[in-house]
């Protein structure tokens, strides 16, 4: 029996351990479900609101991807932050690839309500960029990690809400800091649908004086009416 397997076997036996991603027994994300996560290429997210910078996403909102996001927010699955974090550097460097940006950037976090955090024993945003920030540093690139965004008040919950509905609800939330960051500002979320929450965190950063140059998330949901 190779080693993986035997500790696969002891992490269902013993602890009754189950991948977050695909429910297999593993003491963490399984090895199919990493490379799986791993093997997409970062893209552009289509249909966004005009007046948003580049979004790109490190997945699709679906699959093992989408349960592994899932256990981060909502079951306390923090050993697939690493991961969710290591697909926001995937995303910041493809752009960064993609427009020949040479100098640093500012991971800027959408920030969590107290609540989220409280449920979930993290600022999930925030942890994110920490990660991403880190990995991106690992590969000789300038990145930083600057809470430049406040939420000045809690939006009621947004998920039987529309595009339109979910903006309205938005507006205002967010504050920025009003310190121009040393490199270009790249908000980083966990998810995008419609852009709602991105396009609130773009006007509260333009108005505290500074523009975010791109915007990266872990996974953008598939464009059926739905809205983030």
């Amino acid at each position: 029996m190779r080693p993986r397997d035997l500790v696969t076997g002891l992490a269902d036996l013993v602890l009754g351990a189950r991948c977050p991603g695909c429910g297999r027994p593993a003491p963490a994300a399984c090895g199919q479900c990493v490379a799986g996560v791993v093997a997409v290429r970062p893209f552009p997210v289509p249909g966004l609101p005009s007046g948003l910078p580049p979004v790109l996403a490190g997945g699709w909102y679906d699959g093992e991807l989408r349960q592994l996001v899932l256990a981060a927010k909502e079951r306390e699955a923090l050993g697939v932050v690493g991961l969710l974090g290591g697909r926001v550097a995937a995303a910041v460097a493809a752009w960064v690839l993609a427009t020949g940006h040479g100098g640093s950037v500012v991971l800027v976090p959408v920030p969590s309500s107290r609540a989220a955090v409280a449920a979930r024993g993290l600022d999930l945003p925030w942890a994110l960029a920490g990660v991403a920030a880190t990995r991106l540093r690992a590969t000789g690139a300038a990145a930083s990690r600057w809470r430049g965004l406040r939420l000045v008040r809690a939006p009621r919950d947004q998920s039987e809400l529309g595009r339109g509905e979910r903006l309205a609800n938005l507006a205002g939330a967010l504050r920025g800091v009003a310190r121009p960051p040393d490199g270009v500002p790249v908000v980083v979320d966990d998810i995008v649908t419609t852009g709602a929450t991105l396009a609130e965190a773009v006007r509260a950063g333009s108005v505290a004086g500074w523009v975010p140059g791109a915007a990266a998330v872990v996974a953008a949901t598939p464009l059926r009416g739905g809205a983030r």
